[in-house]
């Protein structure tokens, strides 16, 4: 999409609200410039409408005969800017009254007040950006990792769009060989070659696929919830992982009565670890919901951690969490390995077969980077290596590929089983319009929406 889209106005404050040293109240379309030059005044009488593109004025915003802020004024003219249409962005004090004001002059003024996610969408539908680099601006403000922030501007940079847009014109080329056989059957089309291209495109994909399962933990998190009897170090664990002191931790069983839950990086990516109550049985109300709010933390959960205290033999409230089904990863944990040593791993190996036995003490952090690694690779495969191997997509851009990799392979097939070229192409034409939902062309309405209600009133 090259042409402007042009429309009404729109303005809305583009900073969070509340106290802060500046608050930006932003306008886009044809009369942002022209509006804002009936409300600002400049000790020099400059006229707004006159000055130059990415320039900025000092003066201040008045409505009714009165002074309402002192402000600086950004012009761009379109199409160079972020919606590319005219944008004026209005800097004024932070806080809540005075950036209101001023978005209620502009308001009053005759402007509309943005949707969420309406300047981005414009940005979309002017050619600013594509669907994926609109929805990588709010993984951008979204990220919760140095790592996540990384993939996401990548991302916003083309990286995405431009592989699909790669695919999509090879799988054109291919087409359009497959049509030149239908319209011309003498022709002699060596569909080996194809099935040899197909393949490489389905590689691709699948590449694609992988970085995306990748980046779906890197924006969601993983949930790691930390179990076991009272008094075995649950609480001294979650202050390990963190680096700091965030739960209470005392010599008194059952110090912990309720779900503690934070959020920590363990590889890139942001994980929930939460501190359950001690799981036996419960002796009074308190208790008993507590222990019911540590069943509900394990069922989120995507890996346990049953921490034992090897300073003391077996109970039986430890025998009975170590027979039970979990049905979810689980890591067993030897704790207190820097007391004298009375259980010991082969005492416990015939209970936990097939789950790993990590010795750490959570008071000294022996063993604790031991324990991240292991995080890594049973929840990662290892980690996710750096910003090129992710991919941060919604859940429609997922389906999206997967619906062109399962087209792609049935171009193989067909190839394969010799099938008609009518057949083929058909095929051919499935993932070539897949692919160009995934840039963004004859997108839906309802995918549309479903992305910019996500943002924020002024993104």
């Amino acid at each position: 999409m090259s042409g402007v889209i042009t429309g009404d106005t729109i303005a809305a404050i583009s900073t969070p609200i509340g106290e802060g040293g500046i608050g930006i109240v932003r306008l886009s379309g044809s009369e942002a410039i022209g509006v804002v030059a009936q409300l600002f005044r400049s000790p020099r009488d400059l006229d707004i409408k006159q000055v130059p593109t990415h320039t900025i004025h000092y003066g201040h915003i008045s409505a009714a005969g009165e002074t309402i802020d002192e402000v600086l004024v950004s012009v761009m003219r379109a199409p160079h800017t972020y919606t590319r249409e005219d944008v004026v962005e209005i800097n004024c004090h932070g806080g809540i009254v005075a950036v209101r004001a001023v978005l209620d002059a502009v308001l009053d003024a005759g402007v509309r007040l943005a949707e969420k996610g309406e300047f981005t969408k414009r940005a979309f539908l002017n050619g600013r950006l594509s669907l994926d680099q609109a929805s990588s601006v709010l993984n951008i403000v979204s990220a919760k990792t140095k790592l996540g922030l990384e993939v996401a501007v990548d991302q916003l940079g083309g990286r995405f769009s431009g592989q699909i847009e790669r695919m999509r014109e090879q799988i054109a080329s291919l087409l359009a060989r497959i049509e030149v056989e239908i319209d011309y059957p003498d022709e002699e089309i060596h569909q080996e070659g194809i099935a040899q291209d197909v393949s490489l495109i389905i590689s691709d994909v699948e590449k694609l696929v992988a970085a995306s399962d990748q980046g779906r933990v890197l924006r969601e998190g993983l949930t790691i919830a930390i179990i076991g009897r009272p008094n075995v170090g649950k609480s001294t664990l979650l202050n390990a992982l963190l680096s700091e002191h965030r739960a209470i931790v005392t010599e008194i069983p059952g110090t912990t009565r309720d779900t503690i839950e934070e959020i920590t990086v363990i590889g890139g990516v942001p994980v929930r670890l939460i501190d359950t109550a001690g799981m036996r049985a419960p002796s009074d109300p308190v208790e008993i919901e507590g222990v019911r709010r540590s069943q509900e933390a394990i069922k989120r959960g995507d890996l346990l951690l049953l921490l034992l205290d090897r300073s003391c033999e077996m109970t039986a409230d430890d025998r009975q969490l170590l027979g039970r089904e979990w049905n979810r990863p689980l890591f067993i944990i030897l704790n207190k390995s820097d007391l004298p040593h009375v259980l010991e791993p082969r005492a416990i190996e015939p209970r936990t077969v097939g789950f790993p036995i990590y010795e750490i003490s959570a008071e000294t952090g022996d063993g604790i980077e031991e324990l991240k690694n292991g995080i890594t690779a049973e929840l990662l495969g290892g980690g996710i290596e750096g910003r090129n191997s992710a991919l941060l997509l919604d859940t429609w851009e997922r389906d999206l590929l997967h619906r062109m990799q399962r087209a792609l392979v049935r171009v193989a097939g067909a190839i394969e089983e010799e099938s008609s070229p009518d057949i083929i192409a058909e095929e051919l034409r499935v993932a070539h319009a897949t692919a160009g939902e995934l840039q963004g062309i004859d997108a839906s309405e309802e995918v549309l929406d479903q992305l910019f209600r996500r943002f924020c009133v002024g993104k």
